[in-house]
């Protein structure tokens, strides 16, 4: 195992910042841009994700959150502001894809 002193690991590491610094904008002058970048894989699934949700399982998670919801109501033991956050959750799911495609332009 090698050990360094303190006044040789402080040189060290003060040599590392200042080389890093130096080279930084010569890092960021010459690097190209990669224009050929393909990110289909990503995006197919982050689709599989919002169809799950949004789809036939996620329909079944909220009809699962608001039957529960009407059960504790039914026997009295209902939290309201639980039972505002549920509604409110399954509104903003079901909804998401409309209010985003709001606010986009394309």
């Amino acid at each position: 195992m090698i050990t360094l002193s303190k006044g040789t690991w402080t040189r060290l590491t003060s040599l590392n910042w200042k080389g890093l610094l130096f080279l930084l904008p010569i890092f960021a002058f010459v690097a190209e841009p990669a224009l050929a970048q393909n990110l289909d894989p990503l995006e197919n699934m982050l689709g599989t994700i919002v169809d799950a949700l949004t789809g036939p399982i996620g329909r079944l998670i909220a009809i699962l959150a608001l039957v529960g919801a009407g059960y504790m109501m039914f026997t009295g033991r209902l939290n309201w502001p639980l039972f505002l956050v549920i509604l409110v959750g399954v509104v903003l799911v079901f909804s998401a894809e409309t209010i985003i495609d709001g606010f986009s332009t394309t």
